[in-house]
């Protein structure tokens, strides 16, 4: 699905915004012409031009500028403590990439773990409600979520690499190729590389006929052109290396990868007793525009993805963004609440709109506090 790119013009704000339960005034803007509502308003006492610079008092509610996340490929990182963006190499809490939000770990090439829980307060939110929110009227709730509402520590999870052995494809009727999906592999001989699997067969029978698996190695800085392999499983499972981009019979090191016809299975193993190890790649760039397969943070012994607590799919309503609820490709805010565990604090915050103060789509705004 493509990131919407649609905007509209909203009146400008400026810098990073602090509000209390005593001291909130806003301003509501009713958009000419529209039936619904949507958040448009802004947040008084700005308390800087772009920054905090400082950790927020316990219970404090801080409002974020817009923050430049409109890249398709390259992540931004947000930190609770200075209220803004800050360089990957520092300390930060959230990665975040048009409407895709992470927290710092390994995974995600943090030195640290944030540990994180899903609210999912507005999760059966109709969309004429979602439209109806506003920064003014779901402030309330937000600032009276407290230390006693933190959910036990066994409940907090964190981005980690997890095994899904059936991730290449797409399962729900006949399984086709999950071809938006690729990978950046280590292989067997040292080298990488990034594949996919571009489709997927099956005859009358309902067996496994064909699958190809597209690959691109890499030389030195640069990766080569695609490669194509046809493989015609017959029933049994197949050996699979890129660094030849031919089908093997396994014996030691020789072998990147197997994969299970089996209708039961479909499954894609790899081979851990040579340290190969998959990275799922992003969305984009593409994996024909993709220029590296060694540079991921972290590689895991399978065929893996990256699961969080924080929904990273705009039609899931437990993520920070319903998409096209009034037929114009946009994204609205679903006030969806989220705890953030860094340590011994625990933060609480929201994306409460997606565009910039000009209109400009990517540029999420956090709100948030800490409660402990």
């Amino acid at each position: 699905m493509p990131y919407p790119t649609t905007f509209q013009t909203r009146p400008a704000t400026a810098g990073v915004f602090r509000t209390s339960r005593s001291r909130a005034h806003f301003l509501a803007v009713v958009l000419a012409g529209a039936a619904l509502l949507s958040a448009c308003e802004g947040e008084s006492d700005p308390t800087g031009p772009g920054t905090l610079n400082r950790e927020p008092a316990l219970n404090e509610v801080v409002t974020s500028q817009p923050l430049n996340a409109s890249s398709n490929d390259t992540l931004v990182y947000f930190s609770f403590t200075t209220g803004g963006l800050v360089a990957r190499s520092a300390d930060w809490d959230l990665a975040l990439r048009r409407y895709e939000v992470r927290l710092a770990s390994p995974a995600n090439g943090a030195s640290k773990t944030v540990m994180g829980f899903t609210l999912a307060n507005n999760q059966n939110a109709a969309a004429a409600e979602v439209l109806a929110f506003t920064r003014a009227n779901t402030l309330a709730a937000f600032d009276a979520l407290r230390d006693a509402q933190v959910p036990a520590d066994s409940l907090f999870t964190t981005d980690r690499l997890a095994a899904n052995p059936q991730a290449h494809i797409v399962l729900g009727g006949v399984p086709v190729a999950n071809a938006a999906q690729f990978w950046k592999v280590r292989l067997a001989n040292g080298q990488f590389a990034v594949f996919r699997n571009a489709v997927i067969g099956f005859n009358r029978a309902r067996a496994t006929d064909s699958v190809v698996f597209e690959s691109r190695l890499q030389t030195g800085n640069s990766l080569g052109a695609v490669q194509r392999l046809a493989v015609a499983p017959g029933g049994v499972t197949r050996a699979i290396s890129f660094a030849t981009n031919s089908v093997v019979t396994p014996n030691g090191c020789n072998w990147d990868m197997q994969f299970n016809p089996d209708p039961t299975q479909l499954a894609i193993t790899v081979n851990t007793a040579c340290n190969v190890a998959t990275n799922p790649g992003s969305a984009s760039p593409t994996f024909a525009a993709v220029t590296a397969a060694n540079d991921a943070p972290q590689y895991a012994p399978f065929l893996s993805q990256l699961l969080g607590p924080i929904p990273n799919s705009i039609l899931d309503t437990r993520a920070p963004f319903r998409y096209d609820l009034t037929g114009q490709q946009r994204l609205h805010a679903a006030f969806n609440t989220y705890f953030a565990k860094v340590g011994t604090r625990v933060w609480k915050f929201q994306l409460i709109d997606y565009y910039s103060n000009t209109g400009v789509a990517g540029y999420p705004t956090v709100r948030y506090a800490r409660i402990r």
